[in-house]
């Protein structure tokens, strides 16, 4: 039961970690994002745009971080289901 505990903690904190990235941005990266720039007409060219790659990563780490939070929640929900 307490390593059940313990691994449905520490996906949740992985997963509440990988939720949060997208809201630490360096200096240099929020002044790349907020400078605006040209947009093409081509949706292949508006993929290489400095705030569409980044909302994209974004998308990525978000969909890990649900993941591993679900999973951590469904650890400790097992813990106290089957070992109570």
């Amino acid at each position: 039961m307490k390593l059940l505990n313990a691994l449905g903690i520490i996906f949740s904190f992985l997963g509440s970690l990988s939720l949060a990235r997208g809201l630490f941005i360096s200096k240099k990266k929020a002044l790349e994002l907020g400078v605006s720039g040209w947009a093409s007409d081509s949706g292949e060219e508006n993929l290489k745009l400095p705030a569409v790659k980044d909302r994209l990563d974004q998308k990525i780490f978000a969909i890990l971080g649900a993941f591993l939070l679900g999973l951590g929640l469904m650890l400790q929900l097992a813990a106290l289901i089957f070992y109570p």
